[in-house]
């Protein structure tokens, strides 16, 4: 596969503990799971693994380590997978975990979220960052005073190439429902925006939420005054999209048969669309494409492992 420049997914690596139940069960009641295990997660954590296994060579993890033992299982995953982690900060506070709970009965997933003040990522530990490694940045929409500034480091570094071959791409998930996050997406090429930020902005249908924040975006200056493109799924119907150019588009998923683990399906999504657009050289709609069949078809394998078998058939 041609060099393409290094991927790097920044954002949260977590402790995922995962019950699967034969059905939800009733509050205050004693019932045995079908199945326990742990994995590792975190939309960029997770981000990084789907790259991996879609064959992406060169995929690097940037966030906030834990000295702490608990950390272990997760530092030698991303070892295994051939994750780079080698210029993550680390913290000697227990890393943050979320309990998992996947109902057989319905393909449902229930999270919750444990974070004891964990430490984020600084401007200053994204600074260290060497830019001419990179040929694709994803960022979790979180903590802009840190965020932003970087974003502006890769704006001064892309404008100072002789090389436009070398241009870092850069693509932001919006998930979290607050304002602030948005003013990370204008400054992006690609914007993932999650369905629920969208209603909580006041947009109930795809079209009015990618055309909404499109509209809503400015154009970037030195960058040809362009928008960035954005990508918003919206359940099982499909995903809405829209490109730099302003051309919308909804592209409808195919129905999955049978679900057996729908956690982390949209951070494969989200990965498979960066693949599809970073190492396929595929337009916004392909790469939707691309992302829906590769979200189905980790819907029918329990974690991310089979993803490979998809990437080698293809």
């Amino acid at each position: 596969m041609p060099c393409k420049g290094r991927i790097v997914c920044v954002g949260m690596c977590v402790l995922d503990v995962i019950h699967l139940v034969e059905q939800y069960p009733v509050e205050d009641t004693d019932k045995r799971c079908l199945a326990g295990y742990w994995q590792r997660g975190g939309n960029a954590s997770n981000n990084c693994t789907v790259l991996r296994q879609l064959g992406a060579p060169d995929v690097e993890f940037m966030g906030m380590q834990s000295a702490s033992p608990a950390f272990s299982f997760l530092y030698e995953d991303c070892r295994k997978r051939e994750i780079c982690i080698d210029n993550c900060p680390s913290t000697n506070m227990d890393p943050p975990f979320s309990s998992v709970i996947l109902n057989q009965a319905t393909g449902s997933r229930t999270i919750i979220h444990s974070n004891p003040g964990f430490p984020s990522l600084t401007f200053e530990h994204l600074a260290q960052l060497k830019l001419t490694n990179y040929g694709w940045v994803h960022l979790e929409g979180r903590n802009p005073e840190s965020i932003l500034p970087f974003i502006r480091d890769i704006r001064a570094h892309n404008k100072q190439l002789k090389d436009p071959r070398g241009r870092i791409r850069i693509s932001v998930d919006l998930e979290k429902m607050k304002h602030e996050i948005l003013e990370l997406g204008e400054a992006a090429d690609c914007v993932f925006l999650g369905k629920d930020l969208a209603t909580f902005l006041g947009w109930n249908k795809p079209e009015e939420a990618v055309m909404g924040l499109y509209n809503r975006f400015k154009p970037q200056r030195g960058e040809n005054n362009a928008k960035p493109a954005i990508v918003c799924p919206w359940g099982a119907d499909g995903a809405a999209c829209v490109d730099a150019h302003g051309n919308y588009a909804f592209v409808p998923s195919k129905p999955v048969q049978k679900i057996v683990d729908s956690l982390g399906a949209g951070d494969t999504f989200c990965a498979a669309v960066i693949y599809a657009l970073h190492m396929l050289d595929k337009d916004l709609q392909e790469a939707v494409q691309f992302g829906h069949a590769i979200a189905g078809y980790k819907l029918a394998y329990r974690g991310y492992d089979d993803i490979e078998s998809f990437s080698q058939g293809r």
